[in-house]
């Protein structure tokens, strides 16, 4: 072979080693006439930052819409706002109880998965630049946040998928065994056990803002206390065999209020009497008495009940009355003189109950973020 042919063959593989470079064919690196690695293209897909970009993108704009379209609220709060044909399409879509529809979850599974494949690509390098001395050990405070990350998320997905909320209200002196969820559906769940009001208790500021209530529970098991008058607060939950309680709202039972007025007849004698709203109480004298109204404030007054009397004689008459402790009379006429002196209200309390078997897990994620981040940011002075 002259040395001219081996020019020529030297140029010639000069040339053709280009044409198969992996630079110049594929965009993943490798000749269409080469087998590619197995695995390669699902590996590139879930470790791509834009992948992780278009999630939490996605992630943020479905909270922004969960915010704007109530969550879980009563068909009639949606007959207000939507028509039926946008609340159907809504419902279908699962919107109306997005945090635990199945698209949802699948985004946070994506966003798990994505971080654990990015983690798990970079981390063989990052160890071996740590073992020649290149690198410090606060680069594995980022892979120990991103693992936080995935347990917050799992944590979380347990939730939604096993998990529940839930409302019920009890009178006091009641006993319920059941909560409806805080779903369209209003499905009703057992609870596996009993709870009783045993008492409510409210206070009030001056001009009627309610200052403090609590409620005194007892849970029982098969009729038997377990846990007697446990104080529930606002903000103090009290926890039992996994569900948390917590007090969420209370009102009256306006059928339960009963007004308390003193009557003196002719002769002075007086009689207590409780009556109930539009109740009618027929005396022995004659009078035929009523509640018309009852209001807890009244101007500012405090509260007062409207009562009508209708005498043995002469036309009906009514009168606002206020409750200032028997100070204050209302003279019907010479035979009637009548006093409020409050009302026995009935409360109930409206208690919020929740399930939430990945709270736990939750709490786990936490910690390993706090420790991921104090190596990434406190990392040891080198001396």
């Amino acid at each position: 072979m002259s040395w001219e042919d081996t020019r020529f063959s030297w140029n010639h593989r000069r040339l053709t080693v280009p044409l198969s470079s992996p630079s110049l064919t594929t965009p993943g690196g490798y000749d269409k006439e080469r087998p590619m690695p197995k695995g390669g293209a699902i590996t590139r897909f879930f470790s791509s930052l834009r992948l992780t970009v278009v999630l939490l993108i996605l992630l943020a704009a479905l909270s922004v819409l969960g915010t704007v379209i109530p969550q879980n609220a009563s068909i009639e709060q949606y007959a207000q706002l939507y028509s039926a044909k946008t609340y159907k399409v809504l419902r279908s879509l699962g919107l109306l109880d997005m945090y635990h529809s199945w698209w949802y979850v699948d985004l946070l599974v994506l966003l798990a998965i994505n971080l654990a494949v990015c983690s798990l690509k970079r981390l063989p390098a990052v160890w071996r630049e740590i073992k020649r001395g290149t690198k410090g050990w606060g680069r594995l405070g980022v892979f120990l946040t991103h693992l936080s990350v995935i347990v917050i998320l799992i944590g979380g997905m347990i939730g939604a998928l096993w998990g529940f909320k839930g409302y019920v209200e009890i009178d006091e002196g009641e006993t319920v065994s059941e909560i409806v969820l805080s779903s369209s559906e209003r499905k009703i769940v057992p609870l596996g056990f009993e709870v009783r009001c045993d008492e409510f208790r409210v206070s009030f500021y001056p001009d009627g803002t309610p200052k403090e209530y609590l409620s005194l529970l007892t849970f029982l098991e098969g009729g038997k206390a377990v846990m007697e008058r446990v104080p529930l607060r606002v903000n103090h939950p009290v926890t039992y065999k996994g569900l948390t309680f917590y007090q969420a709202s209370y009102g009256e039972r306006k059928s339960g209020t009963k007004v308390h007025l003193r009557i003196r007849t002719k002769g002075g004698k007086e009689e207590d009497r409780f009556l109930g709203v539009r109740e009618v109480l027929k005396m022995g004298n004659g009078y035929t008495l009523g509640v018309m109204k009852y209001s807890p404030h009244i101007h500012g007054l405090g509260e007062g009940a409207l009562v009508a009397v209708l005498p043995p004689q002469g036309k009906p008459k009514a009168q606002w009355l206020l409750a200032t402790e028997g100070k204050e009379r209302w003279r019907v006429d010479e035979g009637m003189t009548i006093t409020f002196l409050g009302a026995e209200k009935r409360y109930y309390t409206g208690l919020q109950v929740t399930r939430d078997p990945g709270v736990r897990v939750v709490w786990v994620g936490f910690g390993l973020m706090i420790v991921g981040l104090g190596i990434t940011f406190f990392p040891k002075k080198k001396r």
